[in-house]
């Protein structure tokens, strides 16, 4: 019964591909390698005795058990793997929370940015009307109190800021800017106090210094002298 056995799992193994054919003659047990995958052949198989067989079979059933354990191992060595990806998953998600705060930051940045690039950069008046009305709307600068900038990028347009009129099309600024065109009654204390250029008239003398080569005198500015804003 057990070399039936044997001699069917042999044959499992011979029908399925699963033995390397040897072209060697069968001389006897003892030239069998199956750990080599020295396998015989149908042909060859059926050349041995009982005894040898029997032996063969044993030989096959005892490979069969080795590379069982070696799956087995293998599985388990996949499994301290699979281990060590979830516990380096764990630690770069740790890194990641340690960051939280720049991370934040970062994604609350490029959403304004975003959201930006799809306001309107000029407005048509509309009856009714007015430039704190404009400037507090949602999608212009939903602030009523800048609309000073919207008078200021406008003064081609607008010669007293409490006239404005139906179908004029104002340009409506959402960058910083880098420079600045004096009109009359400005002074370096008042162009440094817009919000749009550091909103502290304090500051004024980092205008002095980043246009040193057009001022002499700090207190003395000409209208349509154009002045770098450093930043």
């Amino acid at each position: 019964m057990k070399t039936a056995n044997l001699l069917r799992r042999a044959a499992v193994l011979i029908g399925t591909g699963l033995l390397v054919l040897s072209t060697a003659v069968v001389a006897g047990a003892e030239d069998w390698d199956i750990s080599s995958g020295d396998f015989l052949s149908p042909d060859e198989y059926k050349k041995l005795s009982e005894e040898e067989a029997q032996a063969y079979c044993e030989s096959l059933s005892q490979e069969i058990d080795i590379q069982n354990d070696n799956t087995a191992a293998a599985n388990a060595k996949l499994s301290d793997i699979d281990a060590e990806i979830d516990a380096l998953k764990r630690q770069l998600a740790d890194a990641r929370a340690a960051n939280d705060p720049l991370s934040a930051e970062i994604a609350e940045l490029e959403r304004k940015l975003k959201e930006l690039g799809t306001l309107p950069r000029s407005y048509t008046v509309k009856p009714g009307d007015y430039l704190i009305k404009i400037s507090g709307m949602p999608r212009i600068y939903s602030d009523e109190a800048r609309w000073k900038r919207i008078f200021r990028a406008n003064r081609d347009k607008i010669d007293d800021p409490n006239l404005i009129y139906p179908d004029q099309i104002f340009l409506i600024p959402r960058d910083v800017p880098s420079t600045h065109t004096v009109v009359e009654g400005e002074s370096l204390a008042i162009i440094s106090g817009y919000w749009e250029v550091y909103g502290d008239r304090s500051q004024w003398q980092r205008l002095y210094e980043g246009n040193d080569d057009k001022i002499s005198d700090p207190n003395i500015i000409t209208p349509g002298m154009t002045l770098r804003i450093p930043r």
